[in-house]
């Protein structure tokens, strides 16, 4: 995902003065081409072993969720309104500090290549590590990637945004989604269910959180500044719910 997003960047980014129409095909061709190469290496089961695989799904027992896992989801769902903030609108606050596209469209490949290069040092280097610790890490860092353009508005503070953000949101995903397979391993889907859906809840309150501020001002900031405000706080108090609840449980993983 991350390579798609730095390939995806670069492409807009040198095609930007091609016409809207031009581009959207480029794009769509790359998209085709990128799902054919995944279709092709998918692993081809038999069809003889798929009715037993089914049977074993519909005898084995759903788990609830629990109320203990309520917080994992509203962690992860701080998750996607925080990252979605600069995701969406890094672009829109360079444009605001220069008009050449050659300069702020450089925001997204920056932001791709730092979620590429974040998943290959996870697996190498993370690996061993707490879910929970990983996941909290990820998510104080991306706070202070939201925080740092309401400090001081430049275009290095924006790069490095961009690199705060983009180099821990795939890394956040997936060490959510481990987690939850971690506390629910003999059926993680409803788990996951209710994660996807508060993430995507969160992905939508973003920008509707910006478009109904709109042109209002509070405290001399605009609805992008409370929006990046709002996204650094919620991180950075999951994150240190996540840190805190993952130091409390070790005694209890370690007793049991």
């Amino acid at each position: 995902m991350g390579l798609g997003i730095a390939v995806t960047g670069v492409m807009t980014w040198l095609g930007g003065t091609q016409a809207a129409g031009v581009l959207w095909v480029e794009l769509g061709l790359l998209a085709i081409a990128g799902g054919l190469y995944v279709m092709w290496h998918l692993p081809r089961h038999s069809a003889a072993s798929a009715p037993s695989a089914i049977a074993v799904v519909r005898k084995r027992p759903a788990p609830s969720v629990g109320s203990g896992n309520l917080g994992v989801v509203l962690c992860y769902s701080a998750f996607g309104f925080g990252y979605i903030v600069p995701a969406t609108f890094l672009p829109t606050m360079a444009r605001q500090l220069v008009s050449d596209p050659l300069v702020f469209g450089l925001t997204w490949p920056i932001f791709g290549t730092a979620a590429a290069l974040s998943v290959a040092f996870a697996a190498h280097r993370l690996h061993g590590w707490s879910r929970r610790k990983v996941w909290a890490i990820a998510q104080g860092v991306m706070a202070v990637g939201t925080l740092l353009p309401l400090l001081q508005p430049a275009l290095w503070v924006l790069a490095a945004s961009a690199v705060l953000v983009g180099g821990t949101f795939m890394v956040t995903t997936m060490a959510g989604l481990q987690l939850a397979r971690e506390r629910m391993p003999a059926n993680p889907t409803p788990l996951l269910a209710r994660m996807t859906a508060g993430f995507a809840a969160g992905q939508i309150a973003g920008p509707l959180l910006v478009r109904l501020i709109g042109d209002t001002r509070v405290a001399g900031w605009d609805a992008l500044s409370l929006a990046s405000a709002a996204a650094s706080l919620l991180l950075a108090t999951t994150s240190i719910w996540l840190w805190r609840d993952g130091i409390a449980s070790a005694p209890k993983q370690q007793s049991t």
